[in-house]
């Protein structure tokens, strides 16, 4: 795993001094726009800055997605130095499609249809890497210790349901949503392996949320038992003592990306266990340092130079991109409109961050990702998360609790 740092990549290459001083530059250049900003009347709204930035995001996707092979390639080519990067460029990006068309019932039909061409490119890839008896998915036995591509599948599948009656992935759905309802069930609380490998808590929690949209739609009842399982299960394995939150793997430690894709799916299971968590999450891992805010990586512990990865993004005094990205979604989740705004404005600012990067030759992740300004985040991964995150709805049938909009304790 390449790792990386405030500043720069930790690439050791001739050019590694100079692309330090590129994104040193861009940040400081940032945090005094920043500074004016908040000294000043910000020129868009919340609501602005979002469906603005979710405008520019869905034009991109549309785009690329006329032609679906093409964004096929790109997808493997520019995505493949990330964990999930041969599934999540279809799969996040068809959830963001699935949150535009269940906030507005006259964009369902196009939303749909770019779904589906997510959703076949996904389940070609995920076939090719599980390598099912006669290529077919639906001749699975078992999971076969697949969680992470299987329940990404089975909610990217449900969301479809949500906004498509036509049915086209109906038996695939049911038999990954049995595949999965019988692990956990065999598992009595303990989650589901992500790969044969090792295992991240998060995608059992992606799992529940699948078979809870299953539940809804088939008028079953089974998941909730399931939940509550999972979750004594964590309490007792898999808590931080330092901070009572979740950790990410066995071993590890709390983290912002981890932590704020878990809010948003978990504000569609459990709302009140989302705003509990959505509170400690603040408590450790929030930072307003006036000129830069944003949700650590790592609990506020570990110091602001702690180090960070591929899965983090290069960290800015401890702020992760992907846990402030994704926690524009979390933010959204449990209506904590005061963080919202702070992240939104700080939105506006991309384009200029990003050109002064690219007009540097700026690369991340050991040269494995080059910035681009013709992406919103500045490369095709991060633009796949953030279509998610910023146009998070909740889905139909979602028990919305009350929740308080400041994220603090009280």
């Amino acid at each position: 795993m390449s790792i990386v740092g405030y500043g720069c990549t930790c690439a050791l290459d001739r050019d590694a001094r100079v692309r330090r001083m590129n994104w040193v530059v861009a940040i400081l250049c940032t945090m005094l726009k920043t500074a004016a900003k908040r000294a000043g009347r910000s020129a868009l709204s919340t609501e602005e800055a979002l469906k603005v930035n979710a405008s520019r995001l869905r034009e991109r996707f549309d785009q690329w997605l006329k032609e679906p092979n093409a964004y096929h390639q790109r997808a493997l080519r520019e995505c493949s130095a990330f964990p999930e990067g041969r599934i999540y460029p279809f799969a996040i990006p068809a959830l963001g499609y699935a949150n535009v068309g269940l906030g507005d019932a006259n964009e369902r039909k196009h939303s749909a249809a770019q779904m589906q061409k997510l959703i076949d490119l996904l389940i070609s890839t995920v076939t090719e890497d599980i390598s099912p008896r006669g290529g077919d998915l639906k001749r699975l036995p078992d999971y076969q210790k697949e969680g992470t591509r299987l329940a990404t599948l089975n909610l990217t599948l449900a969301c479809y349901a949500l906004i498509s009656d036509d049915g086209r992935y109906g038996s695939l759905h049911d038999h990954i949503s049995l595949l999965l309802w019988r692990a956990l069930t065999e598992g009595s609380g303990k989650p589901l392996a992500s790969y044969p490998a090792y295992t991240w808590y998060f995608d059992t929690i992606m799992a529940l949320v699948s078979l809870e949209l299953y539940d809804r739609a088939q008028g079953l009842a089974r998941t909730g038992p399931l939940t509550a399982e999972h979750f004594a299960w964590l309490r007792s394995h898999a808590t931080d003592t330092g901070t009572g939150l979740p950790v990410a793997y066995e071993g590890g430690l709390p983290r912002g990306c981890d932590l704020s894709m878990q809010i948003c799916l978990l504000q569609q299971l459990d709302s009140r266990a989302a705003q509990r968590l959505y509170v400690d999450y603040v408590q450790h891992h929030w930072v307003d340092l006036w000129l830069i805010a944003g949700f650590r990586e790592w609990p506020k512990s570990k110091g602001p130079f702690s180090l960070g990865d591929i899965d983090s993004g290069p960290l800015v005094l401890g702020i992760g991109p992907t846990a402030t990205g994704v926690g524009i979604g979390a933010a959204k989740a449990v209506s904590d409109t005061k963080r919202l705004s702070t992240l939104a404005r700080q939105l506006q600012l991309l384009p200029d961050f990003l050109r002064l990067l690219e007009q540097g030759g700026q690369e991340l992740f050991g040269g494995e990702v080059r910035v681009s300004s013709q992406y919103v985040t500045g490369f095709l991964y991060g633009d796949a998360v953030l279509f998610y995150a910023i146009t998070w709805v909740l889905y139909p049938g979602a028990a919305n609790a009350t929740t308080k909009s400041t994220g603090e304790k009280h």
